[in-house]
């Protein structure tokens, strides 16, 4: 490869890292464009195909495999490349390909009691309690910091991944002795905070589950399907999670709530879009264990 090649790429590879912006997943993203690029000859169509075909042959995954594509076709479209593929040609992931496990309610139970019963440090019962009752997203857990906690006025900040919705949530009364011993100014990794979760799951007595692929996504998973289950609105349930609205109008209105009230003493969160939460604890399923 020659120097101006290389130069040009490196040209490529900047521009795609400009546009991701201050993606919790940038390093992962960029990864991928970068090793495409590193193996690419020329930037076509058959150049693509055989980095596929090299994923294919290192066993990865269908779904590793389709997010290598939409990664390199992000890289071609931001620097005006020509993207020789049509809709609907992106490599396929079946059903049965990919793997989405959410944890019995029993596993949760079990996770939970090992909290209420004081086996677990304060970070890893502050971080269980709010994975079990906000879903809260792996990437949305370790960057929660003091400024997102504010047990006063009941009310959590949780940011989001994947363009879905910032909102503030309130804390249940359940939750405040678990929030309020947790040093939140300590800075978490996505490694350490993945750590956490099989830290929680040995003091759980369940090693068993080391055999499988599991994470905290497994529990936010379950908390949907837990509430829907329990009669809670898929619509309501999907802004609980955070996800994105479908469309503009829908957003809107919740976008355009103050997020703070300036008082003559201070601000205090806005809360208007969060009471439709009290609705959601009463059918929560793991907000009950959490009482002891």
């Amino acid at each position: 490869m020659t120097d101006a090649t290389e130069i040009h790429k490196e040209t490529l590879l900047e521009k795609y890292a400009a546009n991701l912006s201050s993606s919790n997943n940038k390093a992962h993203y960029l990864s991928y464009a970068r090793d495409f690029l590193e193996r690419a000859g020329d930037l076509d169509r058959a150049s693509v195909e055989r980095y596929l075909t090299r994923l294919r042959k290192n066993n990865r995954r269908p779904g590793t495999i389709n997010f290598a594509f939409r990664v390199i076709r992000r890289l071609f479209v931001v620097n005006g490349l020509q993207w020789e593929y049509h809709r609907g040609e992106a490599p396929a992931i079946g059903e049965r390909d990919e793997h989405r496990p959410q944890l019995s309610t029993e596993i949760i139970e079990r996770m939970i009691r090992a909290a209420t019963g004081g086996r677990l440090q304060a970070e890893e019962a502050c971080f269980l309690a709010l994975s079990t009752t906000y879903g809260v997203r792996r990437e949305e857990m370790y960057v929660l910091g003091t400024k997102d906690v504010d047990l006063k006025n009941n009310a959590i900040f949780i940011s989001t991944v994947k363009h879905g919705r910032q909102r503030y949530h309130l804390i249940p009364e359940e939750l405040k002795p678990y929030l309020a011993k947790h040093d939140f100014s300590q800075r978490y990794s996505a490694t350490s905070t993945s750590q956490l979760f099989w830290r929680i799951v040995n003091k759980s007595k369940m090693e068993g589950l080391k055999s499988q692929r599991l994470g905290w996504h497994a529990i936010r998973r379950s908390v949907l399907d837990g509430l829907i289950n329990n009669g809670v609105n898929p619509f309501a349930a999907r802004a609980f999670l955070r996800w994105k609205g479908t469309t503009r109008e829908l957003a809107m209105p919740v976008r355009y709530y103050g997020n703070v009230v300036v008082g003559l003493e201070g601000t205090t969160p806005v809360l208007e879009e969060a009471k439709g939460d009290d609705e959601i604890f009463e059918k929560h399923p793991f907000l009950p264990m959490w009482r002891g």
